[in-house]
This record gives structure tokens, C-alpha cells and sequence, in this order.
């Protein structure tokens, strides 16, 4: 019986069986094998896209950043400039040509942009390739409610910042151009003495005032929210 046994373990039947049995077993292996790098293959493809769109929305948000701080300075330069003409007027400061270049000062445009495109681009190619939730929900958060509410803000304070400037510029009487200064060289005749002290110019010169000073203070206040998410995106870069 055991003889028997054995012949039927030696048959080529039992060796036919064995060897394809570790033929099937060396394909699964193959195949987990394959699959495995590919899967790694992928995560480094998608780990690689990910952290060029981060650092595209950082540089994205470091010019940003940049930008705002510029227009900082001159909403901050618009109501420090309208001060100074305040106090002329509490002092009844005659005007002179010498403050022509001072009121100047006062006709500053003011505008809000930011660069939303890596945001777009991220968002067309899918949030989720962000993968640190934390990350990923600053960015939307910045970028779909922070920015716009603040966009909005600053054009409700400003929208009639350029006919205020106008209507002021329209008190200094008769526009002209001074030959004997060159071609571009734009004069005044017949400006009010007491301008400063008119009613008219101090209601407009409040009103940049306080536009130039709200301004100002909807960006301070946003700062420190892009501060705090272009750290933590580079923090992820570079770990």
C-alpha cells in the first residue's frame, strides 16, 4: 500500500501537477509584484503633482501677499494725506501752488486683484489631489470665502473713490496746460485761497479719508489668513 502511494507522488501526473501549481503561484506573485510598483508608481506621480501645484499657489500667494502690502501703503498714503490737508484747514492755511504736489497725492487709483489661476487649475484637476485635509481646506477656505469677501469689501468701501477725486480736483477751478513746464505739465488758475476751509472739499477730502483708512484695515485683517495657509502649504513642501 505505501509502495502504491508512493509510485502515484512519482507519477509524471503528480510532478505535472506540482509544477504548475508553482508556475501559477510564481504569476500571482508576478502580477502583486506589478501591481504593487505601479501602485507606487502612481502615489509618487500624484505625490509630485501635488507638490507642484502647492508651490505654484504659494509663489501664487507670496506675489499676492506683495501686491497687497503695495496697496497697504496707499490706502494708508490716501487718509495720512487727507489728514494733513484736515489739518491745514483747522489752521486756515491758505492754499499755495507749493501744496499742488501734496493734493497729487489724493489721486491714487485703487484697485483689488489676486491670482486665482493655480487655485482654478488645482480645482479643474480635482481638490483631492491635495491629500492633508488640514492643507487642502485652508486653500478652499482662502480662496472660494476669504478672498471674494474681501474682494467685495474693498469695492463696496471704494467703488466711488475715482468720482470723489474728480469732484475734488473740479473745486481747484480751470485745468490748463503750462507750456513753459513742458507739454504735460498740468497748472491751475484762479484756485480758491480758502479751499481748504470750503465745505465742499472737506466733505469729499472725509470721504477719501475714509475710504483710504477702511480699505486699509479689510487687508490688515486678511494678511495674517494668507500668512497662516502659505506656512502651512510650505510646511508640506518641505517635509
Amino acid at each position: 500500500m505505501n509502495t502504491n502511494k508512493a509510485a502515484a507522488s512519482g507519477s509524471p501526473t503528480g510532478k505535472y501537477l506540482k509544477y504548475a501549481l508553482g508556475e501559477i503561484i510564481l504569476v500571482v506573485i508576478g502580477i502583486l509584484i506589478a501591481l504593487q510598483i505601479n501602485t507606487w508608481n502612481e502615489a509618487r506621480k500624484d505625490r509630485i503633482y501635488e507638490l507642484k501645484m502647492l508651490t505654484e499657489i504659494s509663489q501664487s500667494l507670496k506675489n499676492d501677499l506683495l501686491h497687497f502690502e503695495d496697496m497697504i501703503a496707499t490706502y494708508d498714503g490716501l487718509y495720512t494725506t487727507s489728514d494733513y490737508f484736515m489739518e491745514l484747514s483747522k489752521n486756515n492755511v491758505p492754499f499755495n501752488d507749493t501744496l499742488m504736489g501734496k493734493v497729487f497725492e489724493l489721486n491714487n487709483g485703487i484697485n483689488f486683484q489676486y491670482n486665482s489661476g493655480p487655485y482654478e487649475a488645482l480645482k479643474s484637476s480635482g481638490i483631492d489631489k491635495i491629500s492633508n485635509d488640514t492643507i487642502r481646506n485652508a486653500i478652499i477656505n482662502l480662496f472660494d470665502f476669504e478672498l471674494p469677501i474681501l474682494g467685495n469689501n474693498i469695492e463696496s468701501i471704494t467703488r466711488n473713490h475715482a468720482k470723489n477725486i474728480d469732484a475734488m480736483l473740479e473745486l481747484f477751478g480751470d485745468r490748463y496746460i503750462d507750456d513753459s513746464k513742458g507739454t504735460n505739465f498740468v497748472s491751475w488758475s484762479n484756485v480758491p485761497r480758502d479751499l481748504f476751509q470750503s465745505q465742499g472739499f472737506l466733505q469729499l477730502l472725509a470721504g477719501v479719508n475714509w475710504r483710504g483708512r477702511n480699505a486699509a484695515r479689510q487687508l490688515k485683517l486678511a494678511l495674517p489668513v494668507i500668512e497662516a495657509t502659505i506656512a502651512l502649504i510650505d510646511q508640506e513642501i518641505n517635509r
